[in-house]
């Protein structure tokens, strides 16, 4: 059975796999050189059904998809805004390929990390996922490598672990106001400067205002993990690849599963 949302006009399609502008598009249609299911289709207005119809130029098949899911190992020194004015930004450090339209739209990040900030950065023109994952509301899991200024004793640590377990408040910093956070999970290293912190939420600096809120600094952040999908360790820092259908599942699941586990495990203390 069709889906509307599978329904999408051929000119638009071409567009958005690369092969020019709408105008571009219709010259290509017009001289011949596009199929449909193997028949010359000379109208460019003309409807395909992208889940299911063979679209080919010069006899070469097109592979359509509405949305693309890319892993990206952000580099210090880049920002993941559009303008990075003087940074690079991890749009700029993005394949040729990545930078077009795609059906679903133009390739967005989830969330954003500083721009000193390295590690796991997901991007996609998938916007339900996008907001799936940074909603406060579901509470997605997002993990660091914590490299701090200031070595912890045991006591101390003890302390940070139960003060960030309670769930802490932040005092403002610049023009973001002051917070009360959620919960977060804290796992040392193996000295007493690193440590792995797991929060649910994505407010401004949080992790380094956390820690400033405990009396120390961070001075390397590494985001390692988004749910349970982890960062690939093969990725040099600003080189990107697709994700699997598996991890892209992977994802699908912490934004659609991670609010109602939290709830339950909230409820069972």
């Amino acid at each position: 059975m069709k889906q509307a949302k599978d329904i999408e006009r051929l000119d638009k399609v071409l567009a958005n796999n690369g092969f020019g502008t709408r105008k571009d598009v219709r010259r290509l249609v017009r001289s011949g050189a596009v199929t449909v299911n193997g028949e010359v289709q000379l109208d460019f207005d003309s409807h395909v059904n992208i889940q299911c119809d063979v679209i080919a130029v010069d006899g070469e098949t097109v592979a359509v998809r509405r949305h693309v899911y890319l892993m990206m190992n952000k580099a210090a020194g880049t920002v993941c805004s559009l303008k990075g004015g003087a940074h690079d930004t991890v749009y700029d450090q993005l394949p040729a390929a990545y930078r077009g339209k795609f059906l679903g739209g133009e390739i967005s990040a989830v969330g954003r990390l500083d721009v000193d900030t390295e590690g796991l950065l997901i991007l996609t023109t998938d916007g339900v996922l996008n907001h799936q994952l940074t909603s406060p509301r579901q509470r997605v899991a997002k993990v660091y490598r914590v490299q701090l200024r200031d070595g912890v004793d045991e006591a101390g640590r003890s302390r940070y672990a139960g003060q960030l377990a309670a769930g802490m408040h932040i005092p403002p910093e610049g023009d973001a106001p002051e917070a009360d956070c959620l919960p977060a999970e804290l796992a040392w290293g193996g000295d007493d400067r690193s440590c792995e912190l797991t929060v649910y939420e994505g407010k401004y600096h949080e992790v380094k205002r956390l820690f400033a809120a405990l009396g120390n600094e961070v001075v390397h952040l590494k985001r390692i993990a988004v749910g349970t999908l982890s960062l690939d360790a093969s990725l040099v820092p600003g080189e990107c690849r697709e994700l699997t259908e598996a991890e892209t599942a992977q994802l699908r699941a912490a934004g659609e599963n991670s609010a109602a586990a939290k709830e339950q495990k909230d409820d069972r203390h």
